[in-house]
């Protein structure tokens, strides 16, 4: 979710780290330990019970973050996406994708496997508090257990994440997946882009209202998480509309009749068959000391644009010149986590011109030839990034 400073490394996932940062002892201290001492008093547990009560509460939970992760790494794997990385915070878990299947209908998947993995989560553990709430009515004197409290307190939690997850603003798996759903039924990125705009900007207003009401109650740690989660969603939700609207254009002509267009011939080539395919893609997240180590790796040139994404969208472009530009390298911090990144030193995608990789050639001469800054962007089905098209394209 919300990012996450310096953490441990819990497991490896089909080759890719799982790091627990080390602000889910903060959640442990500031919201399970005051709840095990709660239940300790509403069931009279004793010093052992809470404890234990406690413990379990904390790591099933943790562990529901986890399995609604590692689903959304193993679907995304399973259907063609490269994953990087898997992270979990005080504020949830995030998996990081370098790249997504071409096809609107897999990511529709990847996303909504997530809620899917919580509600499965939360019959489980539903079935197995009445299991035990069973076990205990036939029990003498009949109290209820610590496993009949965990259990419930985890299937309720469980069902929380997936309403949660599945809100339909970004950069919820909901909103994720009504983008991905809007594209595949009218291949049209930006019709996608706005209702999500809209949905998460409602969302967060939801939100804020909450966050008011915790205010006017003087429950002021509510309406701060209230108010956080609002601006998340709204910002994130303009965000990733921002980044696929139209580029400005230049001043407007002088009134009159505008010049007769002139008709290009076809040439029977499309854009994709020409068009040039970096060694590969970085996400946006990658630090700069790895980004630089890598394009070191692959023998880039220093001035070879290269693409940045997030989850197979295009976020802007980079070259090896600009991430040495960024902060020197005595302010890297020794964690790669807190490093500068990608995002920090990109050009913006709303710089960039986009065309269509199924585009006949001779329709986007006109804009790679007016393009003289940055290379022309190519994008795919659904609006993924492809390739570039410079200039030197054309030649030939």
């Amino acid at each position: 979710m919300f990012g996450g400073g310096p953490g441990i490394r819990l497991m490896r996932f089909r080759g890719v780290d799982v790091t627990l940062d080390f602000s889910v002892l903060l959640l442990i201290l500031i919201f399970f330990v005051p709840q095990a001492a709660q239940y300790s008093r509403i069931y009279r547990w004793d010093q052992s019970q809470t404890i234990l009560g406690g413990v379990l509460i904390a790591v099933l939970f943790i562990g529901s973050i986890l399995v609604h992760e590692l689903s959304h790494a193993w679907t995304g794997m399973v259907l063609g996406a490269k994953v990087t990385s898997i992270r979990l915070t005080m504020f949830g878990g995030a998996t990081f994708f370098s790249s997504k299947p071409a096809s609107e209908g897999k990511n529709f998947w990847i996303s909504i496997i997530g809620p899917l993995s919580n509600l499965a989560l939360w019959f489980i553990f539903r079935q197995a508090s009445d299991a035990s709430l069973r076990a205990d009515a036939n029990s003498f004197p009949a109290v209820l257990s610590v496993w009949t409290v965990v259990s419930d307190t985890i299937a309720t939690y469980n069902l929380y994440l997936a309403i949660f997850n599945a809100l339909p603003g970004y950069p919820m798996d909901g909103g994720q997946a009504v983008r991905s759903a809007i594209i595949w039924l009218t291949k049209r990125e930006l019709w996608a882009a706005w209702v999500v705009a809209v949905l998460g900007c409602l969302t967060g207003l939801a939100f804020s209202w909450l966050a008011i009401q915790f205010l006017v109650a003087q429950s002021i740690f509510n309406a701060f998480i209230m108010g956080l989660i609002a601006f998340w969603i709204i910002q994130g939700s303009v965000a990733q509309l921002r980044e696929v609207l139209p580029a400005p254009s230049g001043p407007r002509p002088a009134p009159g009749a505008p010049p007769p267009a002139i008709p290009r011939q076809p040439l029977g080539v499309t854009v994709e068959q020409v068009m040039e395919r970096p060694p590969r893609a970085w996400d946006e997240r990658t630090p700069l000391p790895e980004f630089i180590q890598e394009t070191d790796r692959y023998g880039v040139d220093e001035r070879a644009w290269l693409p940045v994404l997030r989850e197979g969208y295009l976020m802007g472009i980079v070259t090896k010149r600009l991430a040495r530009k960024g902060p020197a390298p005595d302010a890297f911090n020794s964690s790669p986590t807190q490093a500068p990144t990608l995002a920090q030193v990109l050009v913006p995608r709303r710089s960039l011109t986009v065309v269509k990789a199924e585009q006949d050639l001779s329709e986007v001469i006109p804009t790679v030839q007016a393009s003289r800054d940055y290379p022309v962007a190519v994008l795919g089905p659904g609006g993924y990034f492809v390739g570039f098209l410079h200039r030197d394209s054309l030649r030939g």
